[in-house]
């Protein structure tokens, strides 16, 4: 059997704690480097559009959600076996949510972001892409204020609509779809459609939900 001097097998074990030491700096350091896409990205750019958070691709069914505590993106679960998956058909745009946003309980709202349908081709969950609003569709889910906002993608040029009317003009029926869509998507459950309004009201909504996430944020 071969034999390895003492000082070789020291140096070894040295090199492998230095080694899992390092693996454990790394992984912390990927933690603690993530981004939060809750408070970490501005709800506004500096040319005063909006930033979206992609949750849900359009043609998918898999419900994955901002975990509020973590500021990361998780597929919802129901039990601890048992991930949430849409039964019904799948989300008819992307969906995701304006960070630094909070539709407060305190006025009725459900203590979430404020969500937003992305009309267009399917953009990759987590992605945060530059859109324009261009609508509101307000509904209660549960009594509480869990309204839509609708907008679209700069980055997708094949889908040039600047205004409400535009969509309703250019894409008749589209927001049809999606009102049909939120009624069914959860079964029985509650959901009421409000109104369907154009971008200042939409604009409006999503103003007082970013000033009423800078005031949690000041009380902090």
């Amino acid at each position: 059997m071969k034999s390895y001097h003492p000082l070789f097998t020291l140096l070894g074990a040295a090199l492998l704690l230095f080694s899992a030491c390092k693996d454990t700096k790394n992984s912390h350091q990927k933690e603690t480097d993530a981004i939060n896409y809750l408070h970490d990205i501005s709800a506004f750019t500096t040319d005063s559009l909006v930033q979206v958070v992609i949750e849900v691709p359009a043609g998918t069914n898999q419900k994955w959600e901002l975990n509020k505590e973590t500021g990361q993106i998780e597929w919802e679960q129901l039990a601890p076996d048992s991930m949430r998956i849409i039964d019904y058909l799948a989300y008819p745009a992307n969906y995701g949510f304006v960070p630094q946003t909070l539709l407060s309980k305190d006025a009725g709202g459900d203590g979430d972001p404020v969500d937003v349908f992305v009309l267009g081709p399917s953009i990759v969950r987590e992605q945060v892409v530059k859109v324009r609003i261009i609508g509101i569709i307000h509904m209660l889910d549960a009594h509480e204020s869990d309204s839509k906002l609708l907008a679209v993608d700069l980055n997708n040029p094949g889908f040039d609509v600047i205004s409400f009317e535009m969509l309703q003009n250019n894409y008749p029926g589209a927001v049809d779809i999606l009102r049909i869509w939120l009624l069914n998507y959860k079964g029985k459950s509650g959901i009421e459609i409000i109104s369907v309004n154009d971008e200042k009201d939409a604009f409006h909504y999503l103003k007082s939900a970013n000033d009423a996430y800078i005031d949690q944020q000041l009380q902090k």
